[in-house]
């Protein structure tokens, strides 16, 4: 089955997240006199990835994440937490300038643009993510961008993906896949929205939730063969899928 419209995720989907946050987050511990040990990068990390977890969950508000975060952190290291709220400032203005593709990512992109509508659907943040995307060159295949600011639903919300499709006016929704690394927020928020969905697992970990996405692969030629299977016709003659 071929998909013609492809709803992908953006960090750690396309982009590595894992090393824009460490290269924001080193510049952030430098200008604060703090060490860029593995242990404080660790850290700020687990803390992090904790609460947007609670994100997804729906146990708190997204604006919240950025004020809670580096207060965690700097009770944690024993660093002054009046400075947590400037800490978050500069690490998002640090992290807009980060753009780290993941191998093989503007290739994927390539190979697959001719044949299926492409959109990001993201619930990072707003100001952030736009600029990441443009400096990445992810940007120039988008057919869309939809943030959760800018839909005002966060995945695994069913809204943001329907929001996504309606500006697109893709109305057959069998020929949709929804992709990402997150299984909490954007299998089950694909799956909430009644669409097909493909977890990009890249780094072979073990699914222990009870969230069965319709496909897994671990490379991007896995997920093109799934993108495009059956079009062999279609690629020969360099056709466009129609929606």
């Amino acid at each position: 089955m071929a998909y013609n419209c492809l709803l992908l995720d953006a960090d750690d989907t396309l982009v590595s997240f894992k090393d824009c946050e460490r290269q924001a987050l080193t510049k952030v511990l430098e200008k604060y006199n703090i060490s860029a040990t593995e242990e404080n990068i660790t850290n700020y990390h687990n803390i992090n990835e904790a609460l947007w977890q609670d994100l997804e969950k729906g146990k708190i508000k997204k604006h919240l994440i950025g004020k809670i975060r580096f207060q965690k952190f700097c009770e944690s290291d024993d660093a002054d937490a009046k400075n947590a709220e400037k800490m978050n400032r500069d690490y998002l203005a640090f992290l807009k300038e980060e753009a780290v593709l993941i191998d093989g990512a503007l290739e994927f992109l390539a190979d697959v643009e001719d044949y299926a509508t492409i959109a990001i659907v993201t619930n990072g943040i707003e100001a952030v993510q736009m600029n990441r995307l443009k400096i990445s060159g992810i940007a120039d295949f988008a057919d869309g961008i939809y943030t959760s600011e800018k839909v005002g639903a966060t995945k695994p919300n069913k809204q943001i993906f329907l929001a996504a499709l309606k500006d697109l006016g893709v109305e057959n929704t069998s020929k949709v896949l929804v992709v990402g690394d997150r299984l909490q927020s954007d299998i089950k928020g694909g799956i909430n929205a009644g669409l097909d969905t493909c977890w990009v697992n890249f780094d072979n970990q073990e699914n222990n939730t009870n969230i069965k996405p319709k496909y897994t692969v671990q490379d991007y030629t896995q997920l093109k063969n799934i993108i495009l299977e059956g079009l062999e016709d279609v690629i020969a003659n360099k056709g466009k899928v129609q929606l």
